[in-house]
């Protein structure tokens, strides 16, 4: 809760539907799925009464309704609530149901953490394997792009081999510097979106080998201008456009396959011909560089030079669909959007029980159910609660929110990231808690 949020301790025989309450207890000592909600029924009121708590917090600014009328004063708003009393009566099938659903979210969040630490290992070492490859792109070229080939066939490998593959938003220090951040981002994504829109492998691989040296051309661009936060002047644009230019260049010096190049070369075309530099349109740009092109503006648009001009994840899709379509193969954006779901890893969330939530992973094969990390003040932000929202169908995302917009203390708990990095595994086994 935050701290500007003035509590009071009522008796539990002053609960009644629409009251704000919070649960001095631990989170495996009741059956709900957090520790703060407005009450909705009776029955919540039978099963707190069945906690053996004779007080329990509530919220008036939250609150939809007043507590019922009772004899003594209410307690004092720092006051702490009392201790529950050992309570005789027996929990009920489903109260005994919902802690048995508790107990697998525990697991859930295990395996969760488990596939994080898994993915931002592969993440440091695709980090690692793109700054060797810029480092030799020029004085050891075929050990730059067979280096390439290596770090693309094993993205490959993991995601023809898992059925279900989850997207998670990973840690800005893991993810490391921005020249490496983007290629690689829009590596994963567009092997993701290739994958769900069933290409088979010798398309996938040359989508990700497309997708790793697509900016390859920027090398010939002084890094004072690429790093430029302020406008470009029109010289300076036309300038930065002659990177796929450049990039076709450097591409045949490689020996780079004539897809790939392709892919290098018109990046930047669009479905209505105003792209550049050839100014190609529909069918004219292959398949491959269609789907790459999409992906690689969700990630501009998300992590531009200037971070002040960033667009959540949230934002970033839904103008691409709203303003942008018309730049876009229509088929290849609307798998896109399925892929990274309406609320994609790293935005962040108001759940319809009025909760803080950040999104930190999706299951592509299930879009509009992310996984969702949620703020509570009573819980450590190093054990924050976990919820897959395929299980929870009370709950649901009411809206999305900009980083800034979070109250500090939430804003550090739930940590947004400064840059969107995402990785992908495999999704983690979801049985129905109930």
């Amino acid at each position: 809760m935050s701290s500007q949020e003035e509590s009071v301790l009522i008796d539990i025989a002053q609960l009644r539907v629409g009251l704000y309450i919070s649960l001095d207890l631990g989170w495996m000592d009741h059956p709900f799925i957090t520790n703060a909600f407005k009450i909705s029924d009776e029955g919540q009121i039978q099963t707190l009464k069945r906690l053996g708590l004779k007080q329990i917090r509530y919220y008036p600014a939250k609150s939809s309704a007043t507590p019922l009328e009772r004899t003594k004063p209410a307690a004092p708003a720092n006051q702490e609530a009392e201790s529950p009393q050992e309570s005789t009566a027996q929990p009920t099938a489903e109260e005994q149901a919902a802690l048995e659903a508790k107990r697998l979210r525990v697991e859930r969040l295990r395996q969760h953490r488990q596939s994080v630490l898994k993915c931002e290992k592969m993440l440091m070492e695709s980090v690692n394997t793109i700054k060797y490859i810029n480092q030799t792109l020029f004085s050891q070229p075929k050990e730059c792009v067979a280096s390439a080939a290596a770090l693309i066939n094993k993205m490959a490998d993991s995601l023809l081999t898992e059925k279900d593959v989850a997207i998670y938003a990973m840690n800005d220090k893991v993810a490391g510097e921005d020249v490496y951040h983007h290629s690689l981002n829009v590596s994963v994504l567009a092997m993701l979106l290739a994958k769900e829109m069933t290409m088979h492998r010798e398309e996938i691989l040359l989508v990700g080998m497309g997708s790793l040296f697509h900016d390859i051309g920027k090398t010939k661009i002084p890094e004072n201008l690429l790093r430029k936060t302020q406008p470009l002047t029109k010289p300076e644009q036309n300038f930065l456009a002659q990177h796929p230019i450049y990039g076709e260049e450097i591409g045949r010096g490689l020996g780079l396959a004539p897809g790939v190049i392709d892919i290098i070369r018109h990046h930047h075309e669009t479905m209505d011909g105003s792209g550049y530099p050839d100014r190609l349109a529909g069918e004219a740009i292959s398949r491959p560089t269609r789907l790459v092109a999409v992906v690689n503006t969700f990630d501009n648009l998300c992590n531009p030079v200037n971070p002040l001009n960033a667009l959540t994840p949230y934002e970033a899709i839904s103008s691409m669909f709203a303003k942008q379509r018309h730049l876009f193969d229509a088929e290849i954006l609307k798998s896109f959007i399925h892929t990274m779901g309406v609320y994609p890893p790293g935005t962040v969330v108001r759940l319809s029980n009025e909760m803080w939530a950040i999104v930190t992973s999706v299951n592509t094969n299930k879009p509009l159910k992310p996984t969702v990390v949620v703020y509570d003040a009573s819980i450590p932000k190093e054990e924050a609660l976990l919820i897959d929202l395929e299980h929870e169908p009370a709950l649901s995302i009411s809206k999305t929110l900009r980083p800034a917009q979070l109250p500090p203390e939430i804003f550090d708990y739930l940590s947004p990231r400064r840059r969107i990095t995402y990785y992908f595994d495999e999704a983690s086994p979801s049985p129905n808690p109930m």
